[in-house]
């Protein structure tokens, strides 16, 4: 996907706003930075440690997916900023796009430490999802979550997203830990839903 996405959520009650658009090499050097907290391993399962040039391989890595619809296709990496200016505070990426089923895996992550816990995540959820039945015409899109990673659950399930299974010890730890990981799903039959019904 090569055209340049600027995508733009507002949360009305409390003044919070993203700006999503497509990231810039300069910036994803800048999410690597981020990305070089311990805590996000826990909370990712993965290693978020690279070097500065392995701009690459990140993508890589947050482009990968787990479900069984999803397929290999060009993911859409999309920058999470406060102000177009700024650097990006994370990362929203849609992937494993399958063109057959109209369905694709999503994955948000707030990686700069001071902006966590503040909404920006969710946020961003909702515009890609909104991007994702609207411009996209996908029908599902699914998120895989670590099991303890309540925080990122409950996120997705104030978007509308609902737990489909618990895939027990699917996911292996940089550690060698076998984890287990939530299957989480949301329709676009059930997003119209909640949308007439302006829940968020």
């Amino acid at each position: 996907m090569d055209e340049a996405i600027f995508l733009e959520q507002t949360h009305k009650a409390t003044g919070l706003s993203i700006v999503l658009t497509s990231i810039e090499e300069k910036h994803i050097q800048h999410l690597i930075l981020l990305a070089r907290d311990r805590d996000l391993i826990d909370l990712m399962g993965w290693d978020t440690f690279f070097e500065l040039e392995d701009t690459e391989k990140f993508i890589q890595n947050i482009s990968t997916f787990v479900l069984p619809y999803s397929r290999d296709s060009q993911p859409l990496v999309l920058g999470i900023y406060l102000e177009q200016t700024s650097p990006p505070i994370g990362y929203a990426v849609l992937k494993g796009i399958n063109r057959d089923l109209l369905t694709a895996e999503v994955g948000i992550a707030i990686l700069d430490r001071k902006h966590r816990n503040r909404g920006y995540g969710r946020l961003a959820l909702q515009r890609m999802t909104i991007y994702a039945f609207s411009e996209l015409s996908l029908q599902t899109i699914g998120s895989t979550i670590l099991l303890s990673n309540r925080v990122s659950i409950n996120m997705c399930k104030r978007v509308g997203f609902s737990v489909r299974e618990i895939m027990a010890e699917s996911w292996s730890m940089p550690n060698g830990e076998i984890v287990d990981m939530v299957w989480m799903e949301l329709t676009k039959e059930a997003w119209l839903k909640r949308e007439k019904k302006k829940i968020y």
